[in-house]
């Protein structure tokens, strides 16, 4: 049977020779109609185009073992006469070109072209050469904004939007400059880059530099002295700044790819930096001319021939590393968890848009874990695997998950001076907010309105959030709604983060800093560090973290988090507010109890909390209609919540936009002598209860419009970021009061005061927290006066179950004595909360119950009448004396 004639076309053909009789290696390539052997299966030297059939080798895979002929055998490195297959163009065609040098001829006019435009030419009369020279024309008029000297030295600068748009002279040659930056962001800043090296080169830096390092420091390094090498200019990279608007990850698509994007968020991971060659300069032994090679793969290619014309040097090219044209490529991976007033994460069912950013050059290693910063930069797609031919649908998956999205960094800046933008609507309706009469009431209300009949510790949580380095522990009976509180906390926080201790051990690798990756050389950021300068770390159930508890106590003492390492030690600033809770052991909270025996919480620990408030579910007819009340108004007007917004935008405007009208109930103090303590006319002496204020009725107020979550956060964000209140003197004096107040019951109580600094600034700071919710610039006496109100529930809460634990530890707990004693005690705690003396039957009883007794109420009311400690002023009303 006689072979085929004809072939198929395929790429790759192994076994014999057919047709003709000529010569085929056993495995050869086909490419463009010529044979391409694969591998040397003939002596060096035959001829390709023998049709001689007796001299063709042996063929198989022992074929290295046949004689050539002439009794010598054929080694594996045999001279081939076939120039593809070098290393360097042994590749696919499509490839081929990638590897190919390229002369470095840069013209005069532009001394750095090639380190900018590779394979592009240079045209004297071009848009772009026009664009170059006014770009340089604008840096030569501004030399106090760039600092040429300095941008050599650093090889970057930063290029402001303000400044190079309002250039009037650069708009008539460049008006589009804006809209290229956004939509051809790499090309054109290639164009400013290139504009500043020809200004850095033609001002003669480079001899300057040498002359003036020539004089002072020696040529050579020394032992004591080292000399940098000195050489011609190398790229410059430019930062662009605020030629973008910050935006959202979800608003990121596939057709905005190679586009210019600004994004906000916290740094939550920072991968290892890895550092390859990218091009490597070679020069020509024989004309000195300097060609690059782009270098790809595990292997680094050699030119194989001199791309100057006239020049048929093949080989001998010396590789130049120190030239500006070998240049190494830095690359470094972190991740961005995205922050933004607009946005609500529920942090206990889903979590925060998270971005890859990929930072080069002088950008690695400029952020760590837990910074804010706001990233520019060119959007770009990674591909996952080899199948790339179904495209991206989004920018955050594709389909199939072939491609990633990811942002190459051009400019990083820090975002902790930077204020977040308000629209004209949201001012509007933060200026609504602030002109209701009670808005104190109408936040508190809106503040997690699940949990009902608890405000006093929905006011601290709610100053906890305006103010700063406030920290709030909740404890209570569990089903009360601590959870869904701390919630509401995480969402509604400017810069928060969400800790659960009912996961785990999970939880507490979310709470500090944590290794992960392959190599466990990614550092991931806790919500410590998330949450860190004036952010609200929120942890559920802090009592099921025992292991993780020192790390809390470090922050809040220290505010510093410390990484061992092997050879190495870091330290972390971790300094945000705690707002924790935690369940009783036995399931229940008991008032017979100390505070410490209820929770297992470390007392190092829980001395660090400002506010400490046990939330109890106490039976009562009267809460009960209320809590019902309250629940049928809830969800019958949760169809219209999303309308809310929208109705405090129609409002009229009302002028008082201090919310003064809350606070004007009580007439202001009259200023006193600073010696006078007994000024029993003061506003703190005054009948005022806060909690009963903050409490909505809905059968005596009816119906309240509460606020969404998005409105309070933009709300606490203006505050907290245009409002900074000082004290006056009359609230100066109210607050030193009020402290030496607290010192003095302290040492009574425990013979030496336990009130230290910590409470004087947690004082202060919760003050400025109230002024701001009502935007105001000054904190007044009646600001203190809340303040105090606050703080007094909660010391008077913490001090139940003290008292009661000491009458359980006495000997004679069950006598009418010691019985007497407690009531009496938490009579007067209960007095100084609340900022009155007037209580009726009811009110002494639920003291009593409080107190931790249960039966004899109406004989330790008689008791105490007679003992001068309450005074009767009517029917079931009764006075408490002060201590």
């Amino acid at each position: 049977m006689s072979p085929p004639t004809n072939r198929g076309a395929s790429r790759f053909v192994r076994g014999k020779a057919r047709g003709g009789g000529g010569y085929r290696p056993y495995f050869y390539f086909r490419r463009n109609g010529r044979v391409i052997p694969a591998g040397g299966n003939r002596p060096a030297g035959a001829d390709h185009d023998s049709t001689s059939r007796g001299t063709a080798q042996p063929r198989g895979w022992n074929r290295a073992r046949a004689d050539d002929g002439a009794g010598r055998k054929r080694t594996s490195n045999a001279a081939l006469d076939c120039s593809y297959l070098r290393p360097e163009n042994y590749v696919a065609p499509e490839d081929a070109l990638q590897v190919r040098s390229l002369l470095v001829d840069n013209p005069r006019a532009c001394p750095g072209w090639r380190l900018y435009f590779m394979r592009e030419e240079y045209v004297a009369d071009s848009e772009m050469a026009k664009r170059i020279v006014a770009v340089e024309a604008h840096y030569q008029r501004n030399p106090l904004i760039y600092n040429v000297a300095l941008i050599r030295q650093s090889g970057c600068f930063q290029l402001s939007a303000p400044v190079i748009l309002n250039d009037e002279q650069l708009k008539l040659v460049w008006p589009t400059l804006k809209e290229d930056l956004q939509k051809q962001p790499l090309r054109t800043l290639s164009t400013v880059a290139m504009a500043m090296h020809t200004v850095v080169v033609n001002n003669g830096l480079d001899v300057a530099a040498d002359e003036a390092a020539d004089s002072i420091l020696p040529m050579v390094t020394t032992k004591d002295t080292y000399v940098p090498r000195r050489g011609r200019t190398r790229k410059i990279y430019v930062r662009p700044e605020d030629f973008v608007p910050v935006e959202l990850i979800s608003s990121i698509s596939h057709a905005r790819v190679d586009s210019m994007f600004a994004m906000r968020g916290i740094v939550s991971s920072v991968g290892e930096p890895t550092c390859s060659l990218a091009w490597q300069a070679f020069r020509c032994t024989r004309c000195q001319t300097e060609q690059s090679l782009r270098q790809r793969g595990t292997y680094s290619p050699r030119p194989y021939h001199c791309m100057k014309p006239l020049c048929s040097a093949k080989d001998n090219f010396l590789a130049l590393r120190n030239s500006p044209y070998t240049r190494l490529s830095v690359r470094q991976i972190i991740r961005l968890e995205e922050t933004s007033i607009s946005l609500l994460t529920d942090y206990d069912n889903t979590l925060a848009g998270e971005l890859d950013i990929e930072l080069r050059h002088d950008l690695v290693d400029s952020v760590q874990v837990g910074q804010e910063i706001i990233v520019t930069g060119v959007l770009k797609l990674r591909e996952l695997s080899d199948n790339s031919e179904q495209p991206a649908t989004s920018a955050g998956a594709a389909t199939g998950g072939d491609t990633q999205a990811y942002l190459r960094a051009c400019s990083v800046q820090q975002a902790s001076h930077i204020k977040p933008e308000f629209s004209e609507r949201d001012l509007k309706v933060i200026s609504m907010i602030n002109s209701e009469p009670n808005n104190f009431k109408l936040l508190v209300q809106s503040l997690a309105p699940e949990l009902h009949g608890h405000e006093m510790a929905k006011a601290a949580c709610l100053l906890s959030l305006l103010g700063e380095k406030i920290n709030v522990l909740l404890v209570g009976d569990p089903g009360i709604g601590k959870s869904k509180l701390l919630q509401n906390c995480a969402q509604i926080s400017e810069r928060g983060g969400f800790v659960s201790g009912k996961r785990g051990s999970q939880a507490g690798n979310q709470l500090g800093i944590n290794f992960t990756g392959r190599n466990k050389r990614v550092m991931d950021a806790g919500a410590l560090l998330t949450a860190n300068t004036a952010g609200h770390c929120m942890v559920d159930g802090v009592d099921k973290l025992a292991s993780k508890q020192t790390l809390l106590l470090q922050s809040m003492q220290a505010g510093q988090l410390n990484v061992v390492l092997p050879g190495a030690f870091a330290s972390y600033d971790a300094q945000p507010a705690i707002i924790a809770c935690a369940n009783p052991q036995r399931g229940q909270y008991d008032q017979s109890r100390y505070l410490l025996q209820n929770i297992r919480i470390t007392p190092a620990l829980l001395k660090e909390f400002h506010l400490v408030y046990v939330l109890l579910d106490r039976p009562s007819k009267t809460r009960d209609i209320s809590l019902t009340e309250h629940v049928r108004a809830l969800h019958a007007g949760s169809r219209k919540r999303s309308q809310i917004a929208a109705r405090f935008v129609l409002k009229p405007k009302k002028s008082d936009s201090m919310c003064e009208i809350n606070l004007n109930d009580v007439p202001a103090a009259q200023p006193k002598d600073d010696d006078d303590d007994n000024d029993d006319d003061s506003i703190m002496q005054q009948d005022y209860d806060l909690d009963k204020r903050l409490d909505h009725s809905i059968q005596e107020h009816g119906e309240l419009d509460l606020l969404p979550p998005i409105l309070i956060k933009k709300f606490i964000s203006y505050a907290r970021h245009h409002v900074k209140p000082l004290l006056n003197d009359a609230a100066t004096k109210a607050i030193r009061r009020h402290f030496l107040e607290l010192c003095r019951r302290s040492e009574v109580e425990h013979e030496q005061s336990q009130i230290g600094m910590g409470q004087l600034l947690g004082l202060i700071s919760l003050s400025q927290a109230r002024a701001r919710l009502d935007l105001a610039s000054t904190v007044t006496s009646l600001h203190v006066r809340d303040v105090i109100a606050v703080v007094t529930e909660s010391m008077a809460q913490t001090r139940l179950g003290a008292a009661s634990g000491q009458a359980s530890a006495a000997p004679s707990s069950s006598s009418k004595k010691s019985q007497l004693q407690n009531f009496v005690r938490m009579m007067q705690m209960r007095s100084a909360a609340l900022g009155r003396s007037i209580f009726e039957f009811e009110e002494l009883k639920e003291m009593g119950t409080r107190a931790g007794i249960m039966t004899g109420i109406s004989n330790l009311v008689e008791l105490a009448n007679l003992g001068g400690y309450l005074l009767k002023k009517g029917v079931n009303m009764y006075e408490v004396v002060p201590d």
